[in-house]
């Protein structure tokens, strides 16, 4: 028997190995040998059904035994299998934070009810607010393009990151900023995560939310541009993007600190530098609303343009699809700020609605005039005085301008020149007159071509790198 159920399974074998090696045909049960004949293929069935059997009873404790272990760690209903990762539903672990220390961590179910309750629904609104832009008249205006009410967030890059690494560096009036390192085998690349700022002076609101989600709609809209930085990520109210961690001010009082001499030619070059940012920034249909040596940072020989949190998008008529015109609810003080704003501010009886991209235009020209001469149009250190921001204010206002010192305003420096020229495109008092930031920009590379005779001349600064 023993003997004839070898012989059985044998034949089983060969039939599954059809062209093996050895090149023996499958076996067949020969006519001379009926009754053994019968008897081997009624093994041979028998042992065929035994083993599917068998395949069938192993299979059948492999799925009891994987659903009993994933029914030990889902709790959660159908509805959530959207959250699942690969194959096998997985949850992440997920945690009450306490309120008196963010230190304290207590784990909790994830179950249908936690994924209803976690937010209250009174705080899920669209990431875009039409109340919060201000200065045009929303009964005849639009946004010129759907995409500036929206975001782009890719939240994955930050819980990839190791924000336990991270090293403080500054903060702003809204924001903090912390340096991160990334190591990718033994290539260190360094990057800047901004986020709100780290001694909470400022509560998180709508307002706030929209704020981080326009600078970093402007960061990835303008990634073709060298003045302006690239983002690398954004998620709610944080962004990771290149690293430059100091700004034109920093590098200007240092450098006059250590009296680091700088050329017409170098301060021409820094000209084109703001003017291209602004000008690049206007091409997606965005004004900056906020101009100032803070918002430049240096990187790599160029200063580039960031910080776009009061950013303002261009709008159009509905009907005549028209660029609007801002004509009230200037939303900034008197500091530095645009001769129309100023007008508007002061009363003053000749103020007419302004095009958008104008009031950066004027603002551009505070910072091209301390490029040339070294001097502010408005005093830092008188930035709290009321009284003194008013009567200067009302001085821009009667058309008075920032004196030019002798040296430079004599000066034959065809650099000295082409700033000069430019500084008076700026500041032209009829807005209607005043050429946009790319005419200004492209004036001011042509003439860096005529100095240097080059078509493709070279944008970028040296000397800062001596000063940290």
């Amino acid at each position: 028997m023993a003997g004839s159920l070898r012989s059985g399974l044998l034949r089983f074998r060969r039939r599954g190995n059809v062209g093996a090696s050895s090149g023996a045909p499958p076996l067949k049960p020969t006519s001379s040998s009926t009754s053994g004949s019968s008897s081997l293929k009624e093994l041979s069935n028998a042992s065929s059904f035994v083993g599917v059997m068998v395949m069938l009873a192993v299979v059948l404790l492999l799925a009891i035994n994987h659903k009993i272990s994933a029914s030990k760690h889902i709790t959660a209903a159908k509805s959530l299998r959207r959250v699942r990762h690969g194959f096998v539903k997985r949850y992440p672990r997920t945690v009450v934070i306490s309120t008196s220390s963010p230190t304290i961590l207590t784990d909790t179910p994830y179950t249908i009810d936690f994924e209803l309750n976690s937010i209250d629904s009174s705080d899920i609104t669209e990431p875009y607010f039409p109340d919060l832009v201000k200065g045009y008249n929303l009964d005849v205006c639009k946004p010129k393009h759907d995409w500036q009410s929206k975001s782009f967030p890719n939240c994955n890059m930050f819980h990839e990151t190791h924000l336990s690494e991270m090293s403080f560096i500054t903060s702003g009036t809204l924001r903090s900023v912390f340096e991160l390192s990334e190591n990718i085998d033994g290539n260190i690349n360094k990057f800047v995560y901004k986020n709100l700022d780290y001694y909470g002076k400022h509560n998180v609101d709508l307002k706030r939310v929209d704020q981080e989600r326009k600078d970093a709609l402007i960061l990835e809209r303008t990634t073709s541009s060298q003045f302006i930085p690239s983002i690398h990520a954004y998620c709610s109210t944080a962004v990771i993007m290149d690293h430059a961690p100091r700004d034109m001010e920093r590098y200007n009082e240092e450098r006059l600190e250590r009296s680091i001499t700088v050329s017409p030619l170098d301060r021409l070059k820094i000209c084109i530098h703001i003017a291209s940012g602004v000008a690049d920034l206007h091409s997606v249909d965005f004004i900056h609303n906020d101009l100032h040596e803070q918002q430049f940072l240096y990187q790599d020989g160029l200063f580039k343009l960031n910080d776009f949190n009061y950013a303002k998008p261009m709008y159009v008529d509905k009907n005549t699809n028209e660029t609007c015109k801002i004509s009230e609810k200037f939303s900034m003080g008197l500091f530095g700020r645009s001769l129309e704003e100023l007008q508007y501010k002061v009363d003053y009886e000749g103020f007419t609605p302004v095009e958008p991209d104008k009031i950066d235009v004027w603002m551009m020209g505070n910072l091209l005039y301390t490029v040339l001469t070294d001097l502010q149009v408005w005093d830092n250190e008188l930035r709290g005085d009321e009284d003194f921001k008013l009567k200067q204010a009302k001085r821009l206002v009667a058309g008075e301008r920032p004196p030019i010192p002798e040296h430079i305003l004599g000066s034959n420096d065809p650099a000295h020149v082409a700033m000069m020229n430019a500084l008076d495109m700026t500041w032209k008092y009829n807005w209607m007159e005043r050429p946009s930031a790319r005419s200004i920009a492209d004036y001011l590379i042509r003439e860096l071509r005529t100095i240097t005779g080059e078509e493709a001349p070279d944008l970028r600064i040296n000397f800062l790198n001596e000063v940290f």
